[in-house]
């Protein structure tokens, strides 16, 4: 409270000076005549916080004749303005308000903070085995007493009105962070804004925060203004520290977003103070191409940034921004620049102007056309359209960018002729026609519905009134539902083109295409290791869902295996091999009728285009795989006719064949198959590896802070000893594998009781007993129950205080029976929300693994992800074979 009172004296003396007028009608603001002073008078507010609040004696350690007539005035030879004196309570409050320790920072420059600690933690890395050092200190400081950024970083953006695509590195950012930390929690002080609008809500759908929505901001825009206009700062900093601390407690770590204000108002001091209030130091945003586009080399350059030094100017306005922080005492963690323009240099000379001023460079993402595209769903909210037909659940529709307009006041031949070809499914063309225009309509869904390198991206039909009952019947009657988006807007046709003539793209939480592309420059274009330098402090990075996620995605993209997906034409196939293409992770082969396969992508608006399909009655190598199947089961009665038909007409044989024959380096089936139609084929084709005498699974199950492996939970229903071990030594590889440390719990109802004469508990003993004989660097321990397995408390208690590498530490626990195991991990995947990966098959020679049949899209894109890495493995596994024969 002493401090908001050292306030309140400055706001007094703030008022004394204040010139300009206004009137408050009904609750909001309006202003009076004296022109854009009177819209920026309430910034002038938080300058004199930031000027006035560091001119008391405790704050300084000189002055100069200024400061001094400064002071004078404040303690009372100014008594004429009606500025009361100041106790020496107010000075301290108001000390504490400018600095920490209560040392000034002279022009924005403080000393440099003293280096930490040299000491790294080592901590493991999302690619496993490899290991990186996380420094203690977390980068560069310009304030006296460096800040920890263990709790939260305020991103501010250092442009006058954060730009609508603003959002999209906002949301890299904070996917990234969940990556590196999980529980990520998102705040913003001033929300429901004239630029940035309605984030809170946004990222609460985006991230499902858990946070409740009320409680991801402090004030809307309108309240904020209302509060600054009154000289209220004190309530509005209450308002938002209460609304952030109701925050935090749902979060270890917290993205607080600074506010832009409307009418383009610079809000960088009001940013200042509330990043101060909450004690955040801040990571500052800079669109590099608005930054420089009032420069006069950019006229001459006729928008060309190659061959001027644009970056000068993208730097300064960071620099302008760092001094404006610093004088409210905020710390600034580092610099990030998004939009960049592309020229040959790159980011190197942002690097070097950045670094030298000292501010941690963390990275710059270049501009991306897509993240500022517009798309069918800112049609519908732009004309506040109604959806007639298309909206087809698990498309998508919504989401397909708009190319161009046509407005069809033509007949239909010709309008066709002014569609350009196109084979990307997920741009297309908007046609606008009177809803009296039936040819117009159907001409369009039936263009939409063949597979020619025409793309139609939606059709608006204006007038308000919906078609003619003939025709809606006629529409509705047919065999499949119509997959192109057609809106019905309420205005005229003249009114429509005006509307979408003044349309600005916005981005949405159904906005998947643009979200998804935004995480992906981001990782793309930020140095992650810098982020998690200049954020956290000195900590181990902990394995998590997303982490895991992230680095089973990394090791397939180094990998760029080639997976191939028997069931093609299915929806949820088409549409992960699409998301798969789109990040890289691998090469993708479909098997199917290529028409069927081409058809329900473009339906889907999801390019396959990388992908390759094959039609098993016209396959290549169709003899050669038919022989593999014929070789491997004539001795069971197959004739070589009967392999061939097999080819032809089970695609899981196909798929498994080009496994086999080394032509594709994995295979994921099941998502309308059975487990035993996906696997039959490969236990027939593919010989398992080397002193490996069973096939068995495991689960990788998700845990929000850490990773188990569940094995055997889908094949085996009750291994002997022998089986169990060789399942065991299995999961350790695959645990390896995948970058988890390998600590094998083998589990029964007793713990370390080996003198039980119950058959399940000898048959763990026995199994244990052999893993350390075969496998001696392999941590083992067992008989261990669940909880003595994973609870260090349990662990310590039912091991007699025996120290132990396994019990407490378990990474893979080990099921007796196929009956345990299977009911544990759904127990556990019901009871706590963990996700389970898998069934992931382990023991063949080349990786083929199976789905539930009621899988979702991302099941299958993790399923082929994880195949993707087996493959790696395999392959590295048979080159090092090779070099030591």
């Amino acid at each position: 409270m002493l401090r908001l009172l050292g306030k309140r004296v400055v706001q007094q003396a703030s008022r004394a000076r204040s010139c300009q007028t206004r009137s408050h009608s009904g609750g909001s603001i309006n202003y009076s005549s004296s022109g854009s002073a009177a819209r920026g008078r309430w910034i002038d507010i938080c300058r004199k916080y930031q000027s006035q609040s560091r001119v008391f004696p405790e704050a300084t350690q000189s002055v100069g004749s200024s400061e001094t007539q400064s002071v004078n005035r404040f303690h009372g030879s100014n008594a004429k303005e009606g500025i009361p004196a100041v106790s020496a309570a107010q000075r301290r409050a108001l000390s504490s308000f400018a600095g920490r320790d209560g040392r000034e920072e002279r022009g924005g420059q403080g000393a440099k903070a003293t280096a930490g600690s040299s000491d790294h933690q080592q901590s493991r890395s999302i690619s496993g085995s490899s290991r990186i050092s996380m420094p203690g200190n977390v980068g560069a400081s310009h304030s006296k007493q460096p800040h920890q950024f263990d709790g939260s970083i305020y991103l501010h953006h250092a442009d006058v009105g954060a730009p609508l695509n603003s959002a999209a590195l906002s949301i890299g950012l904070i996917h990234a962070l969940q990556v590196l930390r999980p529980g990520v929690g998102y705040f913003r002080p001033i929300d429901q804004t004239s630029h940035g609008g309605n984030r809170a809500e946004l990222f609460h759908e985006i991230f499902r925060m858990r946070t409740p929505q009320e409680d991801m901001f402090g004030l809307t825009q309108d309240q904020a203004y209302g509060l600054l206009t009154s000289e209220k700062m004190d309530e509005l900093l209450e308002t938002i520290i209460s609304a952030y601390e109701r925050c935090k407690r749902h979060h270890d770590f917290v993205v607080i977003e600074g506010t832009s204000m409307r009418d383009g108002t610079n809000t960088s001091p009001l940013n200042g103070l509330i990043a101060s209030a909450l004690e955040a130091p801040a990571l500052l945003l800079s669109d590099g191409r608005a930054a420089s586009q009032f420069h006069p080399k950019h006229t001459e350059s006729g928008g060309v940034f190659e061959d001027w030094d644009w970056e000068k100017e993208a730097a300064g306005c960071i620099l302008d921004h760092a001094r404006i922080m610093r004088q409210s005492n905020v710390d600034v963690a580092g610099a990030l620049i998004y939009r960049m323009p592309k020229t040959s240099r790159g980011a190197s000379r942002l690097r070097e102007y950045i670094t030298k001023a000292q501010i941690p460079f963390v990275g710059a993402v270049p501009e991306d056309i897509s993240l500022e595209s517009f798309q069918v769903e800112d049609v519908a909210r732009v004309l506040n359209a109604h959806v007639l037909y298309g909206d087809l659940p698990h498309s998508n529709n919504m989401t397909t960018e708009v190319t161009r307009t046509l407005i069809a006041t033509l007949h239909l031949a010709d309008l066709l002729s002014y569609i350009p070809p196109s084979d990307d499914p997920a741009k297309g063309v908007l046609v606008v026609a009177h809803a009296s225009r039936p040819d117009i309509l159907l001409g369009m869904i039936d263009l939409h519905e063949t597979h020619l390198s025409t793309q139609v991206a939606a059709m608006v039909l204006t007038g308000g009134s919906p078609p003619p009952l003939e025709v809606d019947m006629l529409i509705r009657s047919r065999p499949t539902r119509v997959s192109l988006p057609v809106l019905l807007s309420p205005k005229d046709t003249h009114g429509t083109c005006i509307a979408l003539t003044n349309a600005q793209p916005e981005l949405h939480a159904t906005s998947n295409r643009k979200i998804e592309r935004a995480e992906v420059i981001f990782h793309e274009n930020v140095d992650m290791r810098m982020l998690h330098q200049v954020l956290f402090k000195e900590r181990p990075m902990r394995m998590n869902p997303k982490l895991f996620q992230h680095s089973i995605f990394d090791k397939s993209r180094e990998a760029q295996s080639h997976i191939v997906l028997p069931e093609g034409a299915e929806p949820r196939t088409i549409q992960a091999a699409g998301e798969v293409l789109r990040r890289s992770l691998c090469r993708v082969t479909l098997i199917g009728n290529p028409d069927e396969i081409i058809t329900a992508a473009k339906q889907l608006r999801v390019d396959v285009s990388g992908a390759d399909i094959i039609y098993p009655p016209s396959a290549p190598n169709l003899d050669h795989y038919a022989e593999l199947l014929y070789q491997a089961r004539k001795d069971k009665g197959v004739t070589l006719m009967e392999a061939h038909d097999h080819m032809i007409t089970d695609p899981n044989y196909l798929g498994t064949a080009m496994v086999a024959a080394g032509d594709v380096d994995g295979m994921v089936s099941g998502a309308v198959h059975t487990t035993i139609a996906t696997i039959r084929p490969a236990l027939q084709m593919i010989p398992k590896l080397p002193n490996t005498e069973i096939i068995s699974s495991v689960f990788f199950m998700c845990l929000p802070d850490r990773i188990y492996i569940y094995g055997d939970c889908a094949i085996n229903s009750n291994p002997t000893a022998e089986e169990l071990a060789m399942i065991a030594i299995s999961s350790a590889d695959t645990a390896a594998d995948f970058g988890v440390e390998p600590r094998v719990a083998m589990l029964s109802y007793s713990t370390m009781d080996e003198r039980k004469e119950d058959t399940i508990v000898q048959k763990v003993v026995r199994a244990t007993q052999l893993i350390k004989q075969q496998r001696p660097d392999i941590l083992v321990e067992g008989p261990l129950q669940y909880d003595a397995a994973v609870n260090p408390m349990a662990a310590h208690n039912k091991m007699d205080g025996r120290e132990s590498d396994v019990a407490g530490k378990a990474s893979v626990l080990i099921f007796p029976d196929l009956n345990t195991g299977n009911n544990t991990y759904k127990a556990v995947q019901q009871a706590t929300g963990a996700i389970a990966m898998g069934p992931v098959l382990q023991g063949l020679s080349r990786p083929v693994n199976d789905l539930s049949r009621g899988c979702t899209t991302k099941d299958i894109v993790n399923t082929i992800a994880i195949t993707s890495v087996q493959a790696a493995a395999g392959k590295a596994a048979r080159t090092a074979q090779a070099a030591a024969a």
